[in-house]
Parts: structure tokens; sequence; C-alpha cells
């Protein structure tokens, strides 16, 4: 028998796991598990022939179109609309568990726009993008080598909510979320988007390729250009990846004439 463990943390331990060895499970220990996670978790053990149990789930895949509790003032900016269906979502499991909902900041008409991947911890508690060891990491490269206040570009997340230990979001969650961010980059209309790490570039260009393969060249977003390199956490765990991160952020200084 599984141990009593809440939902969140098997699966946040399953994800983690099957990175480095794929499962191998017995039958019964398969139906086990198969109650306690999620349809995409399931599914992917599934598919690789570990787990044969079909789970039925009820997932909404509904992005910023979701209906609201009520009419939203036609007068507020278009961003503040855009923040208040985002503070309403329920549409996937990670809404159950916030503590904020994390929309984005800053200049709503800047030329750059910053994508990570969503939430941890700190960003969770304070309602704010990129506010960790991370966001600080985030904020030298903006302040100190693009020399600009970090309050003159926008940023944001595929999705507005925390994933459980900091997991990347699964695909129907950044798939639930996608809508609110797409909605924001039309607003903002940024001259240049700068993605950090895979699971911005999966989810906004569909690009699937290594992080190292994908910076060999740019992307174009709506007619927007697209820069694509490493997340700041990735730097924080391999100090190699500053130089790279930097020229990349050169590219897209140039790009806009800063250079």
């Amino acid at each position: 028998m599984i141990p009593s463990i809440s939902p969140e943390s098997l699966e946040a331990w399953l994800l983690w796991q099957q990175k480095f060895q794929p499962f191998t499970f017995n039958e019964k220990f398969a139906e086990e598990i198969n109650s306690s996670i999620s349809e995409e978790i399931a599914k992917s053990f599934r598919e690789a022939g570990v787990i044969p149990v079909q789970k039925t789930v009820s997932v909404s895949v509904t992005t910023a179109e979701k209906s609201v509790e009520e009419p939203i003032d036609d007068s507020l900016p278009p961003l503040e609309k855009v923040r208040i269906k985002a503070g309403r979502c329920s549409a996937c499991r990670l809404a159950a568990k916030r503590t904020n909902m994390v929309f984005g900041e800053g200049n709503e008409n800047a030329d750059i726009m910053f994508i990570g991947e969503g939430p941890g911890e700190d960003e969770d508690l304070s309602g704010r993008p990129f506010v960790g060891k991370a966001g600080q990491l985030l904020t030298k490269i903006i302040e100190n080598g693009m020399k600009i206040p970090r309050s003159q570009v926008y940023i944001a997340n595929i999705v507005k909510c925390r994933p459980p230990a900091n997991r990347d979001p699964m695909p129907d969650e950044a798939q639930c979320c996608i809508g609110f961010l797409k909605e924001q980059i039309k607003i903002v209309n940024p001259k240049v988007l700068i993605l950090l790490g895979k699971v911005a570039m999966k989810n906004l260009l569909g690009i699937e390729s290594s992080m190292s393969k994908a910076r060999e060249t740019t992307y174009e977003y709506e007619g927007i250009k697209v820069f694509v390199t490493y997340h700041p956490s990735a730097l924080l765990r391999n100090e190699a990846y500053k130089r790279p991160v930097w020229e990349d952020i050169k590219k897209a200084m140039k790009y806009l004439g800063m250079m």
C-alpha cells in the first residue's frame, strides 16, 4: 500500500524520478498510484506501457475565455481586465493550491517583454513575478547588464499559479493559462520577446529542441521578434550559462539599437 502522502507531493516525486529512470510498475501498484496523480502524468506512463489502467478525470482546458462570476467593467484598462479574468480562473489544478495569482508586472508599453515558465514559492507568496533568487538575477541582467530599470520592461510567465514543488507546468495547465499570456502580449505589444527557458519556448513557439540548439536562431511571434535563452534558475545551478545568456541579451539589445 502507498504511504499516506499528498497527491501533489507524490506527483512531484514521480515527475522527478521519471526523468532519471523510467518506472516499471506491477499492476497492483500501478492501480494505486493511478488514483493519485494527474491525468497528464498517468497518460505519459500509460503510453510508455507501465500503467495499463485508464483513469477518468474531468479537467477543463478552457482559456482566457472562461466565464466569470460577474461582468468586468469595460472602462478598466485592458491589462486590468485580463488580470481580473486570470484571478477568477480555476480551470486547472494549480488554482486550488495557489496563495496568489501571479499575473505579471512592468511597463504596459514596454519594448522588451520577458516570459518565464511559472511562479515559484516567493512569487506565490508575493503575487509578483521573478522576485526570488532567479528573479534577483534577472533584475541584475536588466539593470546592470542592459542598463535600464526593471520597471521599464514587462515580465510574465506561461502559467499564473505555482506548480507543486516548482515542477514544470504540465501541458494541460499551460493550455489553460496561455490565453491570458497571449492577451498580455497583444496589449503590451513589445518590440522584442525574450523567452526564458524551454517551457516558455515550447508553449509559445512550439519548439522542443535543446536550448543550445534553439539559441542559434531568432524567431517571430505575431510579428514580434523573439529571442530565447536559459532561465535564470539554470544560471544559479550552472554558472557556465552566464556567458551564453549575456550573448543572447546582447542580440536583443543590438536589434533594438541599445548598443
